[in-house]
């Protein structure tokens, strides 16, 4: 198969991919991230639905973060803003 779910996410059959999981796959939102990028993503780098759609993974629709406490901190920053 070249394509499935896991959750919400889309995993692409990928298996000269560096970091591929144990059946040759990887998260579709990272390999759209790796396109635009033109590099592979580090281990530790997260990928956020800005739309929390996670099977959304148009370009548009997705950030790159350094890290997944750079990714806390946003979330903690937009829960700042939305409190009412």
């Amino acid at each position: 198969g070249g394509i499935k779910k896991d959750r919400n996410y889309i995993l692409v059959n990928s298996p000269d991919h560096p970091y591929k999981n144990s059946y040759g796959y990887v998260y579709q939102h990272r390999l759209v991230i790796e396109e635009a990028i033109g590099r592979y993503l580090e281990s530790e780098e997260v990928i956020h639905h800005i739309n929390g759609n996670a099977s959304d993974n148009r370009i548009e629709n997705l950030m790159l973060f350094a890290s997944q406490s750079e990714h806390l901190k946003y979330h903690k920053k937009q829960d700042k803003l939305n409190v009412r």
